[in-house]
């Protein structure tokens, strides 16, 4: 099958097109050799979909000379809402740029600094020097300047291909992770409600992030509507105001998680337990390799039927390990049969999201953390996800935020005993 282009990225790459009064092939020609010089992509549909799909909005914000990752200058605007996730990986962006350029400084180190892919940097009279020429970076003791990067016996610093910023030293590396937000921009919160991806960086991918609480925060929008990814600056955090007093009084009860997560009248991201199979089949997008399919991003709700907080090796996982937890309904035991191996789904909780999500327990009244035993019905945020077994095709899902209504919690045990079967409850 050939390769294509994601869906995703084909809808920015044809609004560029359209914007620019060109023929989309041109500008995916175009996008393409922006890829190869901003971030060494020879081969783009052998890329990851995630790692194109954030390559193409950058693409186009950067073509209206938004600049890279720098916030300065750019307006800030109100979103509201829930956060419902956050992402399993920490994707570096400038990987490839750096690898490459890196291998080059090995192989031709005069060819690498000569083509400008990477510059020699030296500290002389208390500023960092790049190819001899003094930078604005004071040296401070041992420390490397924000560019700075050893590579075998030398200091060297990565240079931007982009024409706008060709030659200027760029961070080594540009690492991201997503926040999600069940939501909208003030303005549009009452109209539409939809999923975003907050890009962070720096120490907010580490951040504490409620989940179940209407939120307020500041993001920078891209300057498409139809885009789903917004941005941060080092303020992120403290812009963030948990409350519910962006709508009127009469209408806060709906705002709570119970319901605001799972309404079917307010957007499109709920599936019940029983519909999984449907909803892959009808939302599912091709890989880019054309080998196979992604599923939607969902919420759903179910009763926890089985729970394994004991870590399995996972080389799939950023973090070598991930965890696992069943949840079965009523709808979903009348159409499989109770004892159909159907009539439970598996939820993976991936290392990352097990360390900042709380996904094994929920917040009492005192605002404390503590476990939950079986058959606490919960609230899943993440990827779904379709497998062949026998004659069948059986869900499950990776989940990127597991939020547990305090009230209708069942407490688990705590102390003593670690077992699994500790989690069980009384039959």
């Amino acid at each position: 099958m050939e390769k294509r282009y994601p869906d995703d990225v084909l809808e920015k790459l044809s609004a560029y097109a359209e914007r620019m009064k060109i023929k989309v092939g041109e500008a995916a020609n175009q996008f393409k050799d922006w890829l190869g010089k901003e971030f060494a992509v020879d081969n783009p549909l052998d890329e990851d979909e995630y790692l194109l799909n954030e390559w193409a909005e950058m693409f186009v914000i950067e073509t209206r000379n938004l600049g890279g990752s720098s916030s300065s200058g750019r307006e800030m605007k109100t979103y509201v809402g829930h956060f419902v996730g956050l992402d399993d990986s920490i994707v570096d962006l400038r990987k490839n740029m750096r690898e490459r350029a890196v291998s080059l400084f090995r192989n031709n180190p005069d060819k690498a600094v000569n083509d400008g892919f990477l510059g020699i940097l030296s500290a002389k009279e208390g500023l960092w020097h790049l190819n001899g020429n003094p930078t604005s970076e004071k040296v401070e003791g041992g420390n490397l300047p924000w560019f700075g990067m050893e590579v075998d016996d030398r200091i060297v610093a990565l240079l931007s291909q982009n024409e706008n910023n060709k030659g200027r030293p760029v961070a080594p590396e540009s690492k991201v992770r997503n926040l999600y937000l069940l939501g909208n921009n003030v303005e549009s919160f009452t109209n539409s409600i939809e999923v975003f991806r907050i890009q962070l960086t720096g120490d907010l991918m580490q951040g504490s992030y409620d989940f179940g609480r209407p939120v307020k925060c500041q993001v920078i929008e891209p300057k498409k509507s139809d885009f789903d990814t917004v941005y941060t600056n080092r303020d992120f955090a403290k812009t963030l105001e948990y409350s519910d007093d962006f709508v009127g009084e009469e209408d806060r009860i709906g705002l709570r998680p119970e319901r605001f997560l799972l309404s079917d009248s307010i957007h499109e991201y709920h599936t019940d337990l029983s519909e999984l199979v449907e909803v892959f089949e009808s939302k599912k997008k091709p890989l880019s390799n054309g080998n196979g399919y992604y599923g939607p991003m969902i919420i759903t709700k179910g009763n926890v039927s089985g729970l394994n907080k004991e870590p399995l090796d996972s080389q799939w996982d950023q973090t070598g390990q991930s965890y696992r937890l069943s949840v079965t309904g009523v709808s979903l035991q009348n159409k499989y049969g109770k004892d159909s191996v159907q009539s439970e789904i598996t939820v993976w909780i991936p290392g990352r999201v097990k360390e900042d999500c709380h996904p094994f327990e929920f917040k009492d009244e005192y605002g404390e953390w503590k476990p939950y035993a079986e058959k606490t019905p919960i609230i899943i945020f993440g990827k779904l996800k379709l497998r062949p077994y026998k004659d069948d095709n059986v869900p499950s899902i990776t989940a990127l935020g597991v939020y547990v209504p305090p009230r209708t919690a069942r407490p688990g045990a705590t102390g003593g005993d670690t077992s699994i079967s500790q989690f069980r409850g009384e039959n």
